[in-house]
């Protein structure tokens, strides 16, 4: 038994060590916001926790597909960032990753003010990584699922 507490005890304590060396929702936002990409979309974060975060796209006429709406590749970059953050939210400081695949799913219509993508880890190794997200077309205060993301990361440690 007492064996079995102190197992216990040194679990809690290597995954208290793993929270305190990985990225917080503060540097997660930073290392976004690098991204060229992330800030000309205008992608924000809503909600973060070690291995889900909750993106948000506005819409924007000039990254319209079919007039007013959401095209795909929107829809799938939405996920993308949010699946992939997911991961990245459980990588040590000091590592980064990076998209080598992904699929998108259709299944409605994008049209509205703007996406919200809910993305979470479905596999966490130390090469690679596979994150989901389900991402909701905002309509009216209305969430209506659009479309899901399959999304594979290279991780990898940087260079100093």
């Amino acid at each position: 038994m007492q064996a079995a507490q102190d197992r216990l005890a040194q679990d809690r304590l290597a995954q208290d060590r793993l929270a305190q060396d990985r990225l917080d929702e503060a540097e997660l936002k930073s290392f976004l916001a690098a991204l060229p990409f992330v800030r000309e979309y205008g992608i924000s974060v809503v909600s973060y926790t070690p291995g889900a975060v909750t993106i948000e796209l506005p819409f924007a006429e000039r990254f319209s597909g079919p007039p007013t709406q959401f095209p795909a590749s929107m829809v799938g970059t939405a996920g993308d960032v949010a699946a992939v953050s997911s991961c990245l939210s459980l990588l040590p400081r000091g590592w980064a990753l990076a998209t080598i695949d992904f699929t998108i799913k259709m299944t409605g219509a994008a049209r509205g003010e703007k996406l919200k993508a809910r993305g979470r880890v479905l596999q966490a190794g130390q090469t690679n990584s596979v994150g989901a997200a389900d991402v909701y077309i905002v309509a009216a205060g209305e969430e209506d699922l659009c479309g899901t993301v399959l999304a594979t990361t290279r991780n990898f440690k940087i260079a100093k």
